[in-house]
């Protein structure tokens, strides 16, 4: 990819000047009204040291409006970014719709430092890859512009660069020292180099190779791709506008009780209190120790719990944390999105969720809203839906390579059940704030959960996230079934890790 491109393109001063004036009208012009039709765009700059990365970005910034845009330098990662998969700080600095977002090095960057580092063997580059590749096309799907950028000079104008340098005693660089080897290894990682960039160069997410060995020439060639990006993108959702429009009318019913996932479990299973309480003593006993050892050993652990409404989602809670150190866990209970959520990718509010090494995160329902109420209350249209079973997928893959243990509950009640717990509710006055007017309005919708359960635990239960399904008519039965799983998924993992 790098080796044919013509490094020796330049621009004269004057004809840059003008070009740039023109250039400065037409991104201002463009940055208003991709904040008036809400795109969120994402530009990444990488390339070579000494490529005139940091020039050429002022530049670039000086014909945006202060208001509508960060930037981020990506160097070396804080404790708490270490404690977090390598994607995490970068989720969390995607923008809201209608912002720009630019990162002076990227996510690229950091593959090329912590996968490559002296004697360290690469086995899990193509792994990380894939990652990226899923958080590349899921950004891009969700409705984001993502504009990649590589600054390519060639070595030996590299070197006159770090010659310049120190003939006027400007320092070289002030850079960490993990960088060192990749600052001086020019032709050692261009072979890496060229390898990730045709294997990231896709369709939704391409690369613009970028020669800069004239930063005149460089700077145009930036602004133009940024100018005609952002052009294409606002004519592409003004040609779909009414397509929209119509997808959103279509119906996400589909019907199909007769394969039922879950109308086949007896949900009738039940346990004695004395035999509830036997196990629930040695179960707490249990997950208390292996607490310490994820802890020790810096494994995560996610708990998800979905299921019906009354289906003892929160008991399950209460008894799997009960004799935990409440500084190694936390419980999310997710709701309706925020506003400040909703200008954004849906999976983001959940990177900024997730538990750091060692630690234990329990959702109270998940992203798993997005093919549950989203789907059935109309909340998202149906390519949205059906896209998210790989996305979670996906998401869930990305925990599970950086090492995170993913245990799914669906808590399962038949219908009779579910009514019985309502009117408890109703009568009891210290559960009355349970009990609202959205359970009986999803009551009424019970087939159609029922379809989009099924469906989910379907196209959603992965050898790295299986679901367990919880027969929970009867409570101490379910919490025991609950606490046994978490804790034979565990033990599971730490002896296949050596750990145990």
């Amino acid at each position: 990819m790098l080796e044919n491109v013509d490094l020796t393109k330049t621009l004269p001063k004057e004809e840059y000047k003008t070009i740039m004036e023109d250039l400065k009208i037409q991104m201002g012009e463009l940055q208003r009204k991709a904040w008036k039709m809400d795109i969120p765009i994402i530009i990444v700059f990488e390339g070579w040291h000494a490529s005139g990365m940091s020039e050429i970005i002022n530049r670039f910034l000086l014909t945006l409006s202060p208001m509508g845009f960060n930037l981020h330098t990506t160097g070396r990662p804080c404790y708490q970014e270490e404690q977090k998969p390598l994607l995490w700080r970068f989720w969390t600095k995607i923008p809201q719709k209608g912002r720009m977002a630019i990162f002076d090095r990227s996510w690229y960057r950091r593959i090329i430092i912590e996968h490559n580092k002296k004697g360290k063997a690469n086995k899990n580059m193509q792994k990380c890859l894939s990652n990226l590749t899923y958080f590349e096309r899921q950004l891009t799907d969700g409705g984001y512009l993502l504009i990649k950028l590589f600054l390519h000079i060639s070595k030996d104008e590299q070197d006159k660069r770090y010659g310049e340098m120190k003939d006027t005693g400007i320092p070289q660089f002030i850079i960490e020292e993990e960088e060192r080897d990749y600052l001086n290894g020019y032709d050692k990682y261009l072979p890496l180099i060229e390898g990730i960039l045709e294997k990231t160069d896709r369709s939704f997410a391409p690369w613009t190779i970028v020669e800069a060995d004239d930063r005149n020439f460089a700077t145009v060639k930036v602004l133009a791709k940024v100018i005609e990006s952002i052009e294409y993108r606002i004519q592409d959702l003004e040609n779909k506008e009414l397509l929209e429009q119509n997808q959103k009318k279509d119906t996400c019913v589909i019907p199909n009780i007769d394969s039922s996932i879950l109308e086949k479990i007896n949900p009738d299973k039940s346990l004695t209190y004395e035999e509830y309480k036997a196990e629930k003593k040695k179960c707490q006993k249990k997950l208390k120790t292996l607490q310490y050892d994820l802890f020790r050993n810096r494994i995560p652990l996610i708990v998800v719990f979905e299921g019906w409404d009354a289906s003892g989602k929160g008991g399950g809670i209460r008894r799997l944390v009960k004799k935990l150190n409440p500084r190694l866990y936390q419980v999310t209970p997710v709701g309706v999105p925020t506003p400040d959520e909703l200008r954004r990718h849906y999976l983001w509010r959940f990177y900024n969720q997730i538990p750091e090494a060692g630690h234990i995160g329990i959702y109270d329902r998940s992203w798993y809203g997005r093919v549950l109420v989203e789907r059935v209350e109309d909340l998202c249209n149906v390519e949205e839906w059906k896209r998210a079973y790989r996305e979670i997928n996906e998401f869930e893959e990305t925990l599970s390579n950086y090492g995170t243990i993913i245990v799914k509950f669906w808590m399962h009640i038949d219908k009779d059940e579910q009514l019985r717990r309502f009117k408890e509710r109703e009568k009891v006055d210290y559960k009355q704030w349970k009990i609202t007017p959205d359970d009986w309005r999803n009551r009424e919708k019970w087939n159609l959960y029922l379809d989009a359960a099924d469906e989910m635990l379907t196209k959603t239960s992965t050898s790295w996230a299986p679901w367990t399904i919880v027969e929970s008519n009867d409570k101490y039965y379910s919490r025991i079934k609950i606490m046994n799983t978490v804790i034979g998924r565990i033990e599971s993992e730490l002896k296949e890790r050596g750990l145990q």
